[in-house]
């Protein structure tokens, strides 16, 4: 055997042992989901930490939702904070959107509105119909966001296009204040 063999070798070995970990990840995830639409809060938790653990972003999501709810862990907002932000560096963008609300509010978090409205300004320019109703009523109010209507009207249509049930009186009474 040659080393340029031995390397090719090795490197294939690598890969195959990154795929069976990213496969198991996602296996252990969508066990934790099942585990906690069956209400077994117990199990989900196990299944959402170990792949976690292996750098799952949706289960470091579904995980943090089970501390903001309290639901199998004790309610701890940091703690989901903490997961929120690991998730919301893979871009994951319901973590961002729900990262964004904490620091609005101070969630677990310092609040930072600013610091907030930007991870929702970055969930809603992914498509997140959610995070375009809220930046739409952050512009709306100014909050972390210099108030403008027009950008507020903006992203309340968007949010009604992308099936988000935005009220006709919100986006009429937006758009009378954007001056259209």
């Amino acid at each position: 055997m040659t080393i340029r063999f031995v390397k090719h070798v090795l490197l294939l070995l690598a890969a195959a042992t990154l795929c069976a970990g990213c496969i198991m990840s996602a296996i252990a995830e969508k066990q934790g989901r099942t585990a906690y639409m069956d209400k077994d809060y117990a199990t989900a938790k196990v299944k959402f930490e170990e792949a976690a653990a292996q750098g799952n972003a949706d289960a470091m999501y579904h995980l943090a939702n089970m501390y903001v709810e309290g639901k199998g862990v004790p309610q701890d907002y940091a703690k989901a904070a903490g997961l929120l932000e690991q998730a919301a560096a893979q871009d994951h963008d319901d973590a961002r959107l729900m990262l964004g609300l904490f620091y609005l509010y101070g969630d677990g978090v310092a609040p930072d509105p600013v610091r907030g409205a930007q991870l929702i300004k970055t969930s809603a320019e992914n498509g997140n119909d959610v995070a375009m109703y809220y930046l739409g009523n952050l512009y709306a109010s100014g909050t972390g966001v210099t108030r403008h209507y027009p950008s507020a009207l903006y992203w309340l249509q968007q949010a009604k296009s992308a099936g988000f049930p935005v009220k006709d009186e919100l986006l009429a009474d937006t758009a009378r204040k954007a001056g259209k």
